[in-house]
């Protein structure tokens, strides 16, 4: 489609998106500020960080809104040199990069810090979009598919084991989750899940199993009182924060759990410190705007017509989606902690700058599929 036709973006979308990061800035100030504090540094310290990861991203988002995606189906190139550079990142994270907390997850470049496997999310539906639309006769014939979906296969499980090495579970599960979605809607065989569904069950289970640490999360998960101030204690001060805040909430700042009771209360847990102080109608208008960011995408996704554009659309929309059901699974013990970020919302600016790049492509996408 030529440039002079295409429509405005998808203001609702970006609107939504912008109010979940508007609603990060002021609570990441309020979970954050004793912390920086208790460091001797100001209480705006994880607030400013978090504002430029902001600045930088809503640039790179601008910047993607206004580039075409459909010839990368033709001209792949720009794509695997990227997925090349990617590979470089992830290798060299595992060699070169601190390890904090036991991960390997981040690059350091003087005061600035990048984590490769954020990046590679928004990659990583590029590539599987292009490799579904590019072999869909395969899909059609249905006579070599299973050949074609290794392919893609190959292509996804390096960088996908080199996340799984830092580790990163949680980011692995969700690139494997995103992309089989992707495959699914891109019209592969469905016999290949029937196969695909218990392997991964059973590979999944048995990361879990072989690794002390991952097994510790699960038992936690399932018994958090057996172990109140160890294992279960990130469990249980979540639940006590999103109890206290009631319907109304206690009042913005005013949180009593982010003061040293709950571990990771501005980044993996923020979801409990607006709870806390937000309440209950706090919580459901974060998950609200969520579901609104779900309906626009599925709407762009829809009135799409090329099929790359289209499957771009639904994978851009679920890594957002999906990664904060997952975080608020976990702050409302109702799956084990995974070590995954609110987008939007969580202090990390990484994650920022990968949700605003999933947006500004699909704002991009939304140029083609029209706006109300």
């Amino acid at each position: 489609m030529t440039p002079d036709v295409r429509r405005p973006v998808d203001r609702l979308l970006a609107l939504f998106a912008l109010v979940l990061m508007a609603i990060g800035m002021v609570w990441i100030y309020s979970a954050s500020a004793i912390r920086a504090s208790e460091h001797h540094a100001a209480a705006t310290t994880f607030l400013v960080r978090q504002l430029v990861a902001g600045v930088i991203g809503l640039g790179l988002m601008l910047v993607l809104s206004q580039v075409e995606l459909a010839p990368l189906q033709d001209h792949p190139r720009p794509l695997q040199v990227t997925y090349l550079m990617m590979l470089a990142l992830l290798a060299a994270v595992l060699f070169l990069g601190p390890r904090i907390n036991g991960a390997h997850r981040w690059l350091r470049f003087g005061p600035m810090s990048i984590q490769p496997s954020e990046l590679f999310k928004p990659l990583s539906v590029l590539l599987t979009a292009g490799w579904m639309v590019r072999h869909r006769e395969a899909w059609a014939r249905r006579q070599d598919s299973l050949p074609k979906l290794m392919g893609l296969f190959g292509i996804l499980v390096v960088p996908l084991a080199l996340i799984l090495r830092e580790p990163d579970f949680g980011t692995t599960f969700l690139i494997v989750f995103v992309a089989l979605m992707v495959v699914f809607l891109g019209g592969a065989p469905k016999w290949i899940f029937a196969v695909a569904l218990p392997v991964l069950g059973a590979l999944g289970t048995a990361f879990v199993v072989l690794s002390p640490y991952r097994m510790a999360r699960i038992t936690s998960f399932l018994n958090p009182e057996a172990d109140p101030l160890g294992k279960g204690h990130q469990a249980l001060q979540s639940l006590v924060a999103v109890g206290n805040g009631g319907l109304l909430g206690v009042g913005l700042g005013a949180g009593k759990q982010k003061l040293f009771f709950l571990p990771e209360a501005h980044t993996d847990f923020i979801y409990a410190v607006i709870a806390e102080e937000a309440g209950l109608i706090g919580t459901v208008a974060v998950l609200a705007l969520f579901i609104g960011i779900l309906w626009r995408g599925y709407r762009i996704a829809r009135r799409v017509g090329d099929p790359y554009l289209k499957l771009c659309a639904m994978g851009f929309v679920l890594l957002l989606v999906v990664q904060a059901l997952m975080n608020i699974s976990v702050v409302l013990s109702l799956a084990p902690n995974k070590g995954i970020p609110l987008p939007f919302i969580s202090f990390g600016p990484n994650s920022l700058i990968t949700s605003l790049i999933c947006l500004g492509l699909l704002l991009s996408i939304s140029k083609d599929a029209g706006s109300a």
